[in-house]
């Protein structure tokens, strides 16, 4: 059964082979849909059959080969989760076909449905890749609509990169107005999951550290 027991639960995931993915980062476009030039953004969703979650890459996690991604499609929320851009139909540009055959995104993968215990022949995940850019003459805000839930069951944070760069705090909370009940700056290789039915979140401004431009990597699935 998919887990439901938890409001947040933070852990390390297999790491290795992260620097590989700094020149699809690199590429990644502009999210249009925002004002500014700080958010850059990608975005695909899947399912995958039932056979595909052994784990036949060895320790790199189970063959990506066996993941559908599905047709193209634009990602819309509703106005009562995002206020900012919700009841808007977003297109983002698909995750890039060299990306889904790197080990570290079958772990990142694997991670996701194996905490959650999903059936990711059954339910659809969206992944969206993103980076947050920021440099002296701006800070780059990660969640521009505020504290906020996605309107999913689930939601994994995972951290790729961060690159001269100060801020980026992740916050979770019960109830909007309330003290938070979790904070921290992720840092490469942590995953902090998040049941969306139970807590709100939010990431506060990314910051350069000293004179040259940052940025902050991330994959946020959604199921």
């Amino acid at each position: 059964m998919p887990r439901s027991d938890f409001d947040f639960h933070l852990q390390r995931f297999p790491d290795h082979g992260l620097a590989a993915l700094r020149p699809l980062f690199d590429r990644l476009p502009l999210d249009p849909y925002i004002s500014g030039h700080f958010r850059r953004r990608r975005y695909s969703h899947f399912l995958a059959p039932a056979a595909g979650l052994a784990v036949t890459g060895g320790k790199d996690g189970f063959d990506v080969e066996h993941l559908q991604r599905l047709d193209h499609a634009f990602f819309l929320q509703s106005r009562t989760v995002n206020q900012l851009a919700g009841g808007i139909r977003r297109e983002f540009a698909e995750l890039e076909e060299g990306l889904l055959h790197l080990p570290i995104f079958s772990s990142v993968v694997k991670t996701f449905i194996d905490f959650f215990g999903i059936d990711a022949a059954k339910r659809e995940f969206g992944v969206h890749q993103i980076r947050i850019l920021c440099s002296a003459e701006f800070s780059g805000d990660p969640a521009p609509e505020g504290v906020h839930k996605d309107g999913f069951d689930y939601v994994g944070i995972f951290c790729v990169e961060r690159h001269n760069i100060v801020g980026a705090n992740t916050l979770l909370y019960r109830e909007l107005g309330g003290q938070p009940i979790f904070s921290r700056a992720l840092q490469p290789g942590e995953v902090v999951f998040t049941n969306d039915r139970t807590v709100f979140h939010y990431t506060d401004p990314v910051r350069p550290l000293g004179a040259q431009p940052g940025h902050r990597d991330v994959f946020v699935i959604t199921a």
